[in-house]
């Protein structure tokens, strides 16, 4: 390694509202086997479409959906599979996983800051046609949560994306039937890595 290489930090832009759970372990890893090539996260702001992100601030990203920027490479890095969230009284609890014609029956809360995201696009194909669903859409996924905590409604999402919401009010059950989704992606040039980046990919893909 050159002392230009050891010298010169790893800029990791997370794409979205979202930041995977993940992400901490990658850091972790980052400094723990490799303190000398520090990683810095670099803030984009959650209203900006991901095709207009500027791509020079950053060496690698993390994306929630599948971009396809020219000499940029965007392959499935974290997978997930759909759950349920509802309320802490809600009926739907008895069930260990909860059936897609159970969900047809219950008003469906969504979150406008979601709508571009891959699994969305699943949710309305498992659940969305049935004559019976009602759909609130809000601006937020938090706004979202905080309505089927009161009860409103359920909300379906990746499961690791439910997780935080248990301690307010939310239970979260996983969805019978549902397929694997990919839940983040890691997106980078197409050019020749520097070896410390290249080593910080692999401490990325070996997390799961």
């Amino acid at each position: 390694m050159t002392s230009s290489d050891a010298s010169t930090a790893i800029r990791v832009a997370v794409l979205g509202e979202w930041v995977p759970s993940q992400l901490a372990d990658v850091l972790a890893l980052q400094r723990a086997e490799e303190p000398e090539t520090a990683a810095a996260l670099v803030e984009c702001a959650g209203s900006t479409p991901v095709s207009e992100v500027s791509r020079d601030g950053f060496d690698f990203a993390l994306s929630t959906v599948d971009v396809a920027w020219p000499g940029w490479v965007c392959e499935p890095l974290w997978h997930d599979t759909l759950a349920v969230a509802v309320a802490k009284r809600s009926h739907l609890l008895i069930h260990r996983e909860v059936p897609c014609h159970e969900l047809q029956k219950q008003p469906l809360i969504c979150a406008q800051s979601t709508a571009d995201e891959p699994w969305q696009a699943l949710v309305h194909r498992l659940v969305g046609d049935a004559p019976t669903m009602h759909e609130q859409v809000v601006s937020t996924f938090d706004m979202a949560m905080t309505l089927v905590a009161a009860g409103y409604g359920i909300a379906i999402a990746p499961a690791a994306r439910l997780a935080g919401y248990q301690c307010r009010g939310v239970a979260v059950r996983p969805l019978a039937g549902a397929p694997p989704i990919v839940m983040a992606y890691l997106v980078h040039t197409c050019a020749a890595l520097t070896e410390p980046q290249e080593r910080f990919a692999r401490r990325v893909r070996s997390v799961s």
